[in-house]
Parts: structure tokens; C-alpha cells; sequence
């Protein structure tokens, strides 16, 4: 009888136990998207994602490197449920590595602004200018816009971002063979990007149109190609605050916070965010936030980084059809 009650007894306690670390692991979790998700202004608007297509243009770089930078955007992209678009396409996710990113951010803010996308939702004007005037290894900006619209909890809306994915990641990279850092120089061949504002007539949905990083070459010249390539991805796809500092997760957004870095590349916690993000379903971004959270507070499974692997290996054996390098025009916009 008391062999019985004690066994009882261990039972309940583990029980409790494990509820107790899965609750602990859900506050964690949503600690973290609370940190870096950037919040719509617009109550009724989910967290931003890319719905339909992305293609990637590089400038700035050698033609080998942009390739590789074109290639791991796209690997990460295919590996959150992401199919690529055709060949030929005119970027929307646009990179330009440059020798002095303060100057070139600069410069697009005061007479480039057609770099930054028309039309749509934007982060506003005071993150507008701290994106030119902050100091940054890599800064970026996004615009947004409705989509087609639709309902909020659309049934099968989860199954249709696994299933059927969007045209994503064509990679198209725009830069000279061979001209290094110096490409970013100066600006006057790099293609406006018009972006049209829709509006829903239902439900706001929060579809990424456009995105702008800057990456100084300075800044990285000290982390691992691989790592800041994938910090380029993560914010690519994802709407990251760029005041966020998650101290004390094991994500490449610490990466440049570190003396000495040790991430070589995404993480298995962004991974996990950014499936956790594009398997949310559509909501408001405070609904949105506790979905995230839940599934990213979940088992670990390292499908982001292997599904990835297996792009970027098609890709290296020159089975892969996400790229194609074209000469950068410098004869105007």
C-alpha cells in the first residue's frame, strides 16, 4: 500500500515537474518573440512574412560571393516551406555590401529613397532615420502591404503554407565579376523598386514586399562568411526589430554583441522561429505571438538546418535552378 502511494506520488510529481518546465519554455519562448518580432502599428495586422515570391539581387560583392549569398537566402527560405520563383525575376529582397554603410544608408535616405520601396507599410518615419544615422554591422528595412486580404483563421491556411509554399527565393545577383566591396560604391545603376500599396477589403494581412539590407564590410570582416550570410537571411525573411538584444538566446542575432563570435551560422533556435513564424496562422500579431511561441518553445527537431544543407548541397553540385548571375549596369536607374 505505501509502495503504492509513493509510486503515486513520484508520478504526480514528475507530472508537475514537466508541466512545469513546459510552461517555462513557452515564457521563454515568447519572451523571445516579444524581443525581436517587430510589431505592426496597426493592432489588427499579423507579424510580417513574405506570401508570394522572393528574389534576391547582391550588389557589391564578387560574382562567387554574391552567388553564395543568393544561395543561402534561398536555402533557408526553401527550408521554412518556401518554392522558388522563376529565373529572371526583378528583386524584391535587395543586398547591397558596401565598404562604408553609413555613407551608402545615408545617401539612400537623402536622395535613393526609391530603394526603400513604394507605397505600402513601413516601420515609419523615426525608424526611417535611424536606420541612416545608427551605426550598424547590417541594417535593413522592410515594406509590407494587405495582399489579396483574407480571413483571419482561414481554415487550411496552415496546411497551404506547408503544402503548397510560395514562389520564393529566385536568386538573382546583381554585381561585376570580381569587384569586391568597391561595387557598392556608388549607386546610380541599382533598379527603383516600386511596391504597390494595396488595400484588403477584409482582414489585414501583413505580406513583406520589399526588403532593403545593408551590410558593411568593415563590420564583418571579422565574423564568418556563413554567419553573416545567415544573419542576412534571418532578417530577410523575418521582420526583426532592430533595436532587439536577446541576451541569453542561442540565436546569430548575438552574433556581432559578442567579443569573440561563435555562431557560424543560424542556430537551431532560429530555425525553430522561423518555422514557428511562417507555421502561425494568420491573426493579429498579439493572437500571432502566443501561437509562436508555442511552437517554438516545442521539442527541438533541426529540420530547418537540415532541409537547408540539402538546398546548398543541390545548389553546389549545379543541380539547382534559384540563380543566375547578370553583369550590374552602372548606366543609371
Amino acid at each position: 500500500m505505501r509502495s503504492s502511494i509513493f509510486v503515486a506520488a513520484v508520478v504526480a510529481s514528475c507530472c508537475f515537474s514537466a508541466s512545469a518546465l513546459a510552461q517555462d519554455a513557452r515564457e521563454r519562448a515568447r519572451t523571445f518573440v516579444d524581443a525581436v518580432a517587430f510589431v505592426p502599428s496597426a493592432t489588427d495586422r499579423p507579424f510580417a512574412r513574405w506570401e508570394d515570391r522572393i528574389c534576391v539581387g547582391a550588389v557589391g560583392l564578387a560574382a562567387a560571393e554574391a552567388q553564395a549569398l543568393v544561395d543561402r537566402i534561398s536555402a533557408r527560405a526553401q527550408s521554412v516551406g518556401l518554392r522558388p520563383g522563376e529565373p529572371g525575376c526583378q528583386a524584391n529582397v535587395m543586398v547591397i555590401y558596401a565598404p562604408d554603410s553609413d555613407a551608402i544608408s545615408h545617401e539612400i535616405v537623402d536622395r535613393r529613397r526609391d530603394l526603400l520601396g513604394q507605397g505600402g507599410y513601413s516601420a515609419g518615419s523615426d525608424a526611417l532615420q535611424a536606420f541612416a544615422n545608427t551605426p550598424r554591422a547590417i541594417r535593413w528595412w522592410h515594406v509590407s502591404d494587405d495582399g489579396a486580404g483574407g480571413l483571419l483563421d482561414r481554415p487550411g491556411v496552415e496546411r497551404s503554407r506547408q503544402s503548397q509554399g510560395r514562389e520564393t527565393a529566385q536568386a538573382q545577383s546583381v554585381g561585376t565579376p570580381g569587384a569586391g566591396v568597391e561595387g557598392a560604391g556608388e549607386l546610380s545603376g541599382v533598379e527603383a523598386v516600386r511596391v504597390s500599396g494595396s488595400r484588403a477589403r477584409y482582414v489585414a494581412r501583413n505580406n513583406l514586399s520589399y526588403a532593403l539590407v545593408v551590410v558593411d564590410a568593415r563590420r564583418v570582416a571579422n565574423v564568418p562568411a556563413g554567419a553573416w550570410m545567415d544573419y542576412v537571411a534571418l532578417v530577410s525573411l523575418a521582420q526583426i526589430d532592430p533595436t532587439a538584444h536577446p541576451e541569453g538566446y542561442d540565436t546569430i542575432l548575438n552574433v556581432f554583441d559578442a567579443p569573440q563570435p561563435t555562431q557560424t551560422g543560424l542556430t537551431a533556435w532560429d530555425n525553430a522561429f522561423l518555422r514557428a513564424l511562417y507555421r502561425a496562422r494568420d491573426a493579429t500579431a498579439s493572437r500571432q505571438t502566443g501561437d509562436i511561441a508555442r511552437r517554438l518553445a516545442q521539442p527541438s527537431r533541426p529540420l530547418g538546418t537540415m532541409a537547408a544543407a540539402a538546398v546548398l548541397n543541390r545548389m553546389r553540385r549545379g543541380r539547382s535552378s534559384h540563380g543566375s548571375i547578370t553583369r550590374f549596369s552602372r548606366s543609371g536607374a
